[in-house]
């Protein structure tokens, strides 16, 4: 005759199996959710990457135009092109017809001329 099982301690492994179960299932949940947000913000510093990395790309391709560096060479260091003459106004004020101003004492009226 075969040994019968008795009730209790099948139960009590099938809980200690089920409760395992489920302790590792919740485990494994709260490591899905921790490196699904670990690939957002991973995927959010990437998209910042590419932004930044399209903003120097079209920095680079406006300052590898020979006119930004005929600018430049002109602004920063007064280069010239070949045939080009430079003019250097010494009294830049002189240009402009701008009335001179005068000075008057505190004391001193200016006459007013009458029509």
């Amino acid at each position: 005759m075969r040994p019968r099982l008795k009730l209790l301690p099948v139960l009590v492994t099938a809980f200690v199996i089920a409760a395992c179960g489920m302790i590792t299932i919740n485990r494994l949940d709260q490591d899905i959710a921790v490196l699904q947000d670990v690939a957002k913000e991973t995927r959010l510093r990437q998209l910042a990457v590419e932004a930044e990395k399209s903003t120097l790309q079209q920095e680079i391709a406006i300052k590898d135009t020979d006119a930004y560096i005929i600018e430049k060479a002109r602004s920063l260091y007064g280069y010239l092109m070949p045939g080009e003459i430079r003019f250097v106004v010494m009294n830049p004020d002189s240009l402009y017809d701008t009335p001179q101003a005068t000075v008057v004492d505190e004391g001193e009226m200016i006459p007013e001329e009458n029509e």
